[in-house]
């Protein structure tokens, strides 16, 4: 039994999420063939923020040119696009899970090398103005081969499947970033096709493929009890561009498994022997990770069922008007059950905009309060916690108030502009468990 791929190197690498981009997978490796760029990463942001841009280094030359729009979750596109595909709220940041796709120019013929290796920037611009980076490596091998070519020109590959002409749905690159919610991945998502350009010349090492190995790796490092090991899969390596002798694996449901949800990679390693029957030196071998073609990704995200469904809107009007140093405001959010039911008590964390001027007030003992009127309109005080910056304050435990379908309430903090705040229109933002609203208008006046 081949034993489970594992690191060259097992230091443990600082990890970038809070400063930079925590990288989850890429397409790391491919041929000239398939120039296509696949990275699934993640951030820690301050609460309330959001990514404003994308962009990458589409010639592969650590410069981040092309940038990305963003499309719905799920969507599974083919052009130069980006999804959030997983939001989580954290009482003093939001951490974001995204996964990105486009087009590459890094088709060179790496020859009389047997790749070459390019830098591929990635820059994530947030809507505070600062920007996240990280710069994967790609390691792109040659698309040809001959007899005089040096000893490792011409090792085995397996595609990466792009745009329509390998099947899947809704195309041929869904098997990269695919999100089930309910750990079941269907059967048109993880591709394999194996090419070696040396398959059937005679009188040369690594002239003959036959089987891949293949596994799927948690983020964590922990394989999928769908795969503890490297698995053989039989396939049929072929020197042409056709896809006919491609294999698909079959629906995995990850949840009947017990695996954990988060994100996991689909590793391939490409097999080759030469004509004596003997593994090719050449070959990839499936106990060394780096060795891997990162061809796939998925991310599982389980969510329990909601006891009842909860809308949040913002609390106007009237607007609130803040005076430069003047007195306090009340700035809030209105919210409405949508189901019957009995709406749980929730975490409702709240946060200044950035650069705006603002602060929070404490209002006597116990300091820091949430407001909040019931649907039959008494009032309730919930004292938060606020963060060592003053920016944000978490309430727990707060009974919204609400008495079944239809039912509003409303929410608010004390707030004051402070003697240099910006004039003009801004806001709050509001976070009531995983829904988020901006709160009533704010007029900062002087």
């Amino acid at each position: 039994m081949t034993p489970p791929a594992t690191r060259r190197d097992n230091r443990d690498a600082a990890d970038p999420e809070l400063t930079g981009i925590r990288t989850l997978g890429y397409a790391n490796r491919f041929a000239t063939w398939d120039s296509e760029f696949r990275y699934d990463g993640r951030i820690r942001v301050p609460v309330g923020v959001k990514i404003k841009q994308i962009k990458y280094s589409y010639y592969g030359n650590g410069n981040a040119d092309t940038a990305a729009g963003e499309v719905k979750r799920g969507r599974g596109g083919i052009g130069r696009e980006y999804e959030v595909i997983d939001l989580t709220f954290l009482d003093d940041a939001d951490v974001i899970t995204f996964t990105l796709r486009g087009d590459l120019d890094v088709d060179a013929d790496p020859r009389p090398a047997y790749s070459r290796t390019y830098q591929i920037r990635v820059d994530i611009t947030l809507d505070d103005g600062t920007v996240r980076t990280a710069s994967p490596q790609v390691e792109v091998l040659g698309g040809a081969w001959d007899k005089s070519n040096p000893e490792k020109v011409g090792r085995p590959f397996v595609r990466l499947p792009y745009d329509t002409g390998w099947g899947g749905t809704p195309n041929s690159q869904a098997g990269f970033g695919y999100v089930c919610d309910d750990g079941r991945i269907p059967g048109d998502k993880f591709i394999i096709d194996l090419v070696n350009l040396r398959e059937g010349a005679a009188d040369v090492d690594s002239n003959h493929s036959d089987s891949v190995y293949y596994q799927l790796v948690h983020e964590g490092g922990t394989p999928s009890a769908y795969t503890p090991t490297p698995q053989v899969q039989k396939a049929t390596g072929h020197p042409g561009g056709g896809v006919e002798h491609k294999v698909t694996l079959p629906p995995i449901d990850l949840r009947r498994l017990g695996d954990k949800p988060g994100y996991y990679r689909f590793l391939v390693w490409p097999q080759s022997s030469n004509a004596d029957g003997g593994v090719s030196d050449i070959c990839w071998n499936p106990k060394v990770i780096e060795d891997a073609f990162q061809i796939g990704s998925v991310y599982y995200r389980y969510t329990a069922p909601r006891s009842a469904a909860l809308s949040v809107f913002p609390g106007g009007p009237p607007d609130v008007r803040l005076t430069r140093a003047g007195d306090i405001g009340y700035p809030g959010v209105r919210l409405v059950a949508d189901e019957d039911g009995t709406v749980p008590a929730q975490t409702v964390r709240v946060s200044l905009p950035q650069g705006k001027g603002l602060r929070f007030v404490a209002e006597d003992n116990p300091g820091y309060l949430l407001t909040v009127q019931g649907a039959r309109g008494s009032r309730r005080f919930f004292p938060g916690a606020v963060s060592a910056d003053g920016q944000r304050i978490t309430f727990k435990n707060v009974d919204l108030g609400l008495l079944g379908k239809g039912s509003e309430s409303r929410a608010w903090v004390a707030a004051k502009a402070s003697p240099n705040a910006p004039l003009g229109a801004t806001h709050l933002n509001f976070r009531v468990g995983d829904r988020t609203t901006s709160s009533t208008t704010i007029n900062v006046v002087s």
